[in-house]
């Protein structure tokens, strides 16, 4: 009766294999566990695989988009406190500039016009402020600060107002200054995009426009208002006491009124800041809706999983076992 036998080498080999077909097997399988998705999905999924891409590629898209709506919400939010702080400005340079009154002292009207200008400067440079490497208030222009700087635009100013000694004509040259198109602010002062506005994608069929610029009406009459304050109290002007206080009341007063307008200004950015919000609430929902439809494609079944795992394990041990066995097998130890 023939004897099939099995040299050492062709054992040793075929050990090996089996040893490493055990041990990658348990490697996927705990990598499924772990992750809770089939490692090979070509073969689990079959003809289903095209339905995943395409989920894949809408999950792609929707993150894309979901980027892009935390970055205009941060955006809007860093816009939203720059007026603020243009807002405040306004609201204090007001207060200290009402305080003048037909009693009041050249070195007091001096000190309220250092307050002017200061909030004059600090509106400027609330305006200019950027989102990383992006200007916020020059429209499409996203590279250039909006304004010029305020030391440049009161030099200017000065000078359209330089000889003039009545109220009634420096108010006429601040309101050629920041409202002719042919004047210093548009030609000097503003350095964003003039018409366009600054429109940003937030889902496949919906765009946000951000329409606050810092040549709005509302930015332009602020700033105006605080020159006048500030230039009732510069002494290189040729001006009576009772012109400077007059200028300085009338600079508070337009101070209240522009304040309504800011209001509208900072209520569409308001606006804006709303419909990211619903964006980004519709954009998770449909996140999530994708992720569960992609999750029952590609998940693997814990229960079944780590029963297959058990398997492999208890198949590996014995392997070890018989394994340790046969390294043992001598003719010495048979002759025993």
């Amino acid at each position: 009766m023939p004897v099939s036998t099995i040299g050492d080498m062709r054992q040793y080999f075929m050990t090996s294999r089996a040893n490493y077909s055990l041990k990658t097997d348990m490697q996927t399988l705990v990598e499924e566990l772990t992750t809770g998705e089939k490692s090979d999905l070509t073969a689990h999924l079959g003809t289903n695989q095209t339905k995943l891409n395409s989920i894949d590629r809408q999950l792609e898209m929707l993150g894309t988009y979901a980027q892009s709506s935390t970055g205009l919400s941060q955006l809007l939010s860093t816009m939203q406190i720059a007026l603020d702080g243009v807002d405040g400005q306004r609201s204090a340079t007001s207060d200290a500039l009402l305080t003048v009154n037909s009693g009041s002292s050249l070195s007091q009207i001096e000190n309220v016009s250092n307050i002017a200008l200061s909030g004059f400067e600090t509106t400027v440079s609330a305006l200019n402020t950027r989102y990383g490497d992006r200007s916020l208030f020059g429209g499409n222009d996203v590279d250039t600060n909006p304004l010029a700087s305020s030391d440049v635009m009161m030099e200017d100013i000065r000078l359209a107002v330089s000889g003039l000694t009545t109220e009634a004509d420096i108010s006429s040259a601040l309101d050629t200054w920041f409202d002719d198109p042919a004047g210093g602010f548009h030609t000097l002062g503003y350095q964003g995009d003039e018409t366009g506005t600054m429109t940003r994608p937030v889902g496949a069929n919906q765009t946000i426009d951000v329409d606050a610029r810092a040549d709005d009406p509302s930015i332009r009459d602020t700033m105006k208002a605080m020159a006048l304050g500030a230039l009732a109290g510069d002494t290189s002007l040729s001006l009576d006491l009772d012109t400077r206080r007059s200028m300085q009341k009338q600079a508070g007063d337009d101070l209240l009124t522009v304040a309504s307008p800011l209001v509208d200004l900072q209520a569409r950015l308001g606006y804006a800041e709303g419909q990211v919000e619903e964006a980004s609430v519709r954009i998770s929902a449909q996140q999530s809706s994708y992720g569960i439809a992609r999750n029952d494609l590609v998940s693997a079944d814990p229960f079944e999983t780590a029963t297959r795992l058990q398997s492999v394990q208890l198949q590996l041990e014995t392997q070890y076992t018989l394994t340790a066995r046969l390294s043992r097998l001598s003719l010495m130890e048979y002759l025993r």
